[in-house]
């Protein structure tokens, strides 16, 4: 990485903040229930308008919701990357959302409430990153990360096999919609209760992430290395893997299944702060909320029928990711 994206990264990583901020500032002051940012920002200290009140109680938590699993998406994205050292790794590609969303969808089979979904997402999540990694391990394949990549589509389609034995076995009247809905993405029903209580896991494996630093750009040169410079990497790397799946979870459970944001968002933040863990996940993160915001938009904007957010972000992000990527190859 050249030294002027070195520097230029913490203070990239803001401004991208920023922008997801004035993103959620703007879907607020305008479309239903639109009321100005002063009036917004004096209601957030119970001051303000009771228009503006209103707003905040009716698509604040919503508004909550899809920043916070755009983020938490993103920034496990990023931490796959890098510890992997694979552009194409993914909570998506590694079988972790496949994973968290067959545990949360029996958790709501078995009728759990949010506390149970969000613990049976991360359960489903981390073992199915667990046996994508133990099976890339056992294959001692030359080329670690195609094995990973294989291993991971093979736990994801098992999970999505497990999704299918849920559909069948749910009740078709009072069930199956739920669920359903659930898998196909959306933050519709996100409560302000559910989207406070994902800030918790989300932070947390955020906060892990970046606690680990420069271990991970170190984990990324492999596994010698890590270990020329007194780092353990075995536990190191199931640390980071344990908390990008935290995150992962938390997001399944509160919006069901949403791909591309995990994938998209590092490529897009690495083109602006470069590849250092410590300036490219908070980046990935900023950029995952600020796309989460655009496709929720986006989902209402088609007329009174509301398309779900799983399906817009492939539509979106799929021909996005295919444009960075020719770009990227292009100026390579």
């Amino acid at each position: 990485m050249d030294p002027l994206t070195r520097q230029r990264g913490p203070a990239a990583s803001l401004v991208l903040a920023l922008l997801a901020l004035a993103g959620a500032a703007t879907v607020l002051a305008t479309g239903p229930l639109a009321a100005p940012p002063e009036a917004l920002i004096a209601a957030l200290f119970g001051e303000g308008p009771p228009e503006a009140e209103l707003a905040l109680a009716l698509r604040g938590p919503r508004l909550l919701a899809a920043m916070t699993c755009g983020a938490a998406l993103a920034g496990a994205g990023a931490g796959f990357q890098i510890l992997f050292r694979n552009p194409l790794a993914s909570p998506d590609l590694l079988g972790v959302t496949s994973g968290a969303g067959f545990g949360a969808a029996l958790a709501l089979l078995l009728g759990a409430g949010v506390f149970l979904t969000q613990s049976a997402a991360f359960a489903g999540g981390l073992h199915a990153g667990a046996l994508a990694v133990a099976c890339a391990a056992l294959t001692r394949s030359g080329d670690g990360r195609l094995a990973l990549i294989l291993c991971g589509i093979v736990v994801g389609a098992l999970a999505t096999a497990g999704l299918g034995v849920v559909v069948i076995a749910a009740e078709p009247y009072s069930q199956l919609p739920s669920i359903t809905w659930w898998l196909l993405g959306s933050f519709t029903r996100a409560t302000g209760a559910e989207a406070v209580l994902a800030l918790a896991p989300v932070a947390l494996g955020a906060a892990i992430l970046l606690a680990l630093g420069f271990r991970l750009d170190v984990l990324s040169l492999g596994d010698e290395q890590a270990r020329s410079l007194g780092l353990r990497a075995t536990p190191l790397r199931l640390l980071a893997l344990a908390a990008a799946a935290l995150m992962t979870s938390a997001a399944v459970a509160v919006a069901g299944v949403v791909g591309w944001i995990g994938l998209l968002a590092p490529h897009a933040a690495r083109r602006v702060v470069g590849e250092r863990a410590g300036a490219l996940i908070p980046a990935s993160m900023a950029v995952g909320a600020l796309f989460a915001l655009l496709i929720d938009r986006l989902s209402t904007a088609f007329g009174p029928v509301e398309i779900p957010v799983g399906l817009l972000s492939a539509a979106v992000g799929a021909p996005a990711f295919l444009i960075l990527f020719v770009v990227t190859s292009r100026r390579a």
